[in-house]
């Protein structure tokens, strides 16, 4: 799979929205065959702006929500996991929280109200910390209730892939 979706703001801003299968490494190929074979396609999800630089609005993070939620719709044994980026700057922001651990809280502000507004009670949103050594990281894993164990071996992965040796 390979999907790209651009979204654009009244303001001119241009953003990518890629939803793939082609793995960057982030998950261990190991634990994707795993998956596979039990019929559950990983997929990740990349989001960046291409154009522009003005704050992001509500009408671009609401079309942003209605493409994973047609993904989601459209691919019953699929499972999204995606990184939040802590490299680009958040234009005019003024928040007094990393950079990633503020596109997490949104994220989940956002997935929580799309499913709340939408009546969904089988997705999930599944946020994994970790503890870096200069600031944390948030991976977030949306599933169906009933690939909560997909999200789990997903989210173990994630923790020992990037979490600090014990």
């Amino acid at each position: 799979m390979n999907e790209i979706y651009t979204i654009c703001s009244e303001a001119g801003d241009e953003y990518k929205l890629q939803f793939t299968t082609d793995h960057s490494g982030i998950i261990a190929d190991e634990l994707l065959n795993k998956l596979n074979e039990q019929g559950i396609e990983v997929v990740e999800v990349g989001l960046g702006r291409i154009n522009g630089s003005s704050v992001t609005n509500n009408k671009v993070l609401v079309q942003i929500e209605k493409c994973i939620a047609d993904l989601m719709r459209r691919h019953q044994n699929v499972v999204l996991s995606f990184f939040c980026d802590f490299i680009n700057y958040i234009p005019a922001s003024k928040k007094k929280i990393p950079v990633q651990e503020y596109r997490s809280r949104l994220f989940e502000l956002m997935f929580n109200r799309y499913v709340s507004l939408h009546h969904i009670d089988y997705l999930c949103n599944k946020v994994v910390k970790i503890e870096g050594v200069a600031e944390d990281f948030y991976f977030h894993i949306i599933y169906r209730k009933e690939h909560l164990q997909y999200a789990e071996i997903i989210a173990e992965g994630h923790l020992k892939d990037f979490g600090k040796p014990e």
